[in-house]
């Protein structure tokens, strides 16, 4: 009955016949299955209705075994991507994405408004908060070491459906976040050349409408180098980022010179204080995103298990060391007070005698932007990839080109969707969605990863005896960091804190007693990764728990209206789901069963 559920009932007893005239009359008896209210099910006379069938294709876990097996026998002809990729080259690609333009602005925005000179210690706070979810990131994309990223990892521990609403948000944060970055290109080019930031812009309705195409063209011509292989990319990317390091050394290095040590005092400002220090972690938080960019690579990686982890954690350990010293450039060159919010470093250096170094900081500035874009165009047509593989979208789009080894359909795509965002319209208020749909992501990655320690491998969506002592105590630990950072963000009552506190800290301990009693010749984890082949996140359940607790700070942070949106999102996302299973179940995507999993 599973199968038949699963499959629908016809397609579970078709011999899926390649004539076209069965295939046609099949697709008449799913349509009509499809709208029945109730369904007969082999000859127990089983019947199931509509809704049976929905949910359990939408909560049927993909299995761990599944992608072992692709990584040892995928190849090109299957439809596998090129594995070219190196562990240095993984940290080139992580550390573009992740330091972009914003190092020039953000520093000094966040000095000022926020923590003043201890931004140092608010960017170190975020770097490790960033860490305890990189970690997790790490851990499953050395164990599902195939494209995909989080919509792979959900996939595994929570289910179809939840992995589509993932997959919307990636496709969201990628899509926006690079169509923001390509127009920012354009604003720094005209600031090269002496103009206004959008000088360069034709203008069709204020703040809404406004055509930009050399940001399309910059998108256009990064798709294409995308295209035309992995290889051309990783050298592409190579170049661009030894530019914006070079540049971005050459402002510490000439901007240290101009320190002044008077003005590093007061470290924490009284107007501040630490309240300040940890409202500025949250604002630089999102600076740290894009490692997770790194994750979507793992089918192009010629040793995942090592590599994949230096490259995530390599990468987001450079960009904070870097984070940090352009924090302490700024605020040594200039007082925190006089710090000027659009432009801190050209101001600072404008005021020390140095106008000309603004120049660099532009051209700086530019090749940030050009790294962080091709990150953005890198990861979606992957994501895409894996979710056209698993049917929930046309199965064109996970075709993968044979002379250049690259997913060109959904590169394609990519360009589509994020050209059009760049040339036609204004973000800015799109933008605002990237922020929390990222968020949730890591939250979710978070907990997938304390669900799968505790969790039996390969466990069947509907064993709840095997899977709710893990999901319980996942949700408990969501409600009860969401209900911690509320109260304290809100300051509500004391008490209320104090029980939040408690009830994280009692959740926390759970798991690990509960995997001491039940699993205890496993050193109390149902489901480890094998240590000689993957890589191992150390000290769970502490560091995803501590990793819930940050992320669902930064969502409560970001405010109802915010919120809302997000809802809404995965409302829209949730009825495209259902949309595509009708489509899906009627014709016939190619989904594996739990014996071909057996079997491979």
């Amino acid at each position: 009955p599973y199968n038949a559920l699963l499959f629908g009932a016809e397609h579970a007893n078709n011999n899926m016949s390649s004539s076209s005239f069965q295939k046609s009359s099949s697709r008449r008896r799913a349509q009509r299955n499809y709208v029945d209210s109730k369904v007969d099910i082999g000859t127990k006379g089983i019947r199931f209705t509509r809704l049976d069938e929905f949910i359990v294709r939408a909560l049927r876990l993909k299995s761990e075994r599944l992608f072992v097996f692709k990584k040892n026998n995928k190849t090109r002809k299957d439809g596998g991507l090129k594995k070219v990729l190196s562990a240095s080259d993984l940290v080139v690609i992580g550390v573009g994405g992740i330091v972009g333009a914003g190092v020039f602005v953000l520093t000094g925005t966040a000095a000022k408004e926020n923590a003043g000179p201890a931004l140092i210690v608010s960017f170190l706070i975020a770097m490790c908060a960033s860490v305890f979810t990189a970690l997790c990131y790490s851990e499953f994309a050395t164990c599902a070491p195939t494209s995909g990223s989080a919509y792979n990892f959900i996939s595994i521990t929570f289910g179809e459906v939840f992995a589509y609403i993932t997959g919307w948000n990636l496709a969201i944060e990628l899509t926006v976040g690079g169509a923001a970055v390509a127009r920012g290109f354009t604003s720094y080019l005209a600031t090269l050349f002496g103009l206004k930031p959008d000088a360069m812009r034709v203008k069709i309705i204020e703040h809404a409408i406004e055509l930009d195409f050399c940001a399309f063209l910059l998108v256009s011509a990064m798709t294409l180098t995308i295209v035309r292989g992995m290889e051309q990319t990783k050298n592409f990317q190579f170049v661009v980022v030894t530019l914006a390091m070079a540049t971005i050394a050459f402002v510490i290095i000439v901007g240290s010179a101009e320190v002044d040590v008077d003005n590093y005092t007061p470290f924490i400002p009284p107007e501040f204080g630490w309240q300040g220090v940890m409202s500025a972690a949250s604002v630089v938080f999102f600076a740290f995103i894009g490692f997770d960019t790194v994750a979507t690579l793992a089918e192009e990686t010629k040793n995942p298990g090592k590599d994949l982890p230096i490259g995530i954690l390599g990468s987001l350990a450079i960009s904070g060391i870097l984070y940090c010293a352009m924090a302490g450039v700024i605020t040594g060159m200039v007082s925190y007070e006089q710090i000027d919010v659009d432009a801190p470093f050209s101001v600072a250096f404008t005021k020390n005698g140095i106008p000309w170094a603004s120049v660099v900081v532009s051209c700086g500035a530019i090749f940030c932007i050009v790294t962080s874009l091709l990150g953005c165009l890198v990861g979606q047509p992957r994501v895409y990839m894996a979710m056209a593989r698993d049917g929930l979208m046309p199965k064109c789009i996970a075709n993968v080109s044979e002379t250049y080894g690259t997913p060109v359909n959904a590169s394609i795509l990519t360009w589509a969707l994020t050209g059009v965002l760049t040339l036609v319209f204004d973000i800015g208020i799109l933008a605002q969605m990237v922020s929390i749909g990222t968020l949730t992501i890591f939250c979710g990655v978070n907990l997938a990863l304390l669900v799968r320690r505790y969790t039996p491998k390969d466990v069947r969506f509907d064993d709840m005896n095997a899977r709710w002592p893990a999901l319980s105590r996942a949700l408990y630990l969501l409600i009860a960091c969401l209900s911690l950072c509320f109260s304290v963000t809100y300051e509500l009552e004391l008490v209320l804190q104090i029980l939040s506190a408690i009830a994280v800290c009692y959740t926390i301990l759970s798991f690990h007693l509960y995997g001491l009693k039940t699993f205890p010749q496993t050193n109390g984890f149902c489901n480890a990764p094998n240590t000689q082949t993957q890589f191992t996140a150390p000290f769970v359940p502490l560091f995803p728990s501590l990793g819930v607790l940050a992320t669902s700070q930064l969502i409560v942070s970001l405010g109802s209206l915010a919120h809302v949106r997000f809802a809404l999102v995965c409302l829209i996302a949730l009825a495209s789901y259902v949309a595509m299973d009708y489509v899906r179940c009627c014709e016939y995507y190619e989904i594996p069963s739990e014996e071909e999993e057996e079997k491979a």
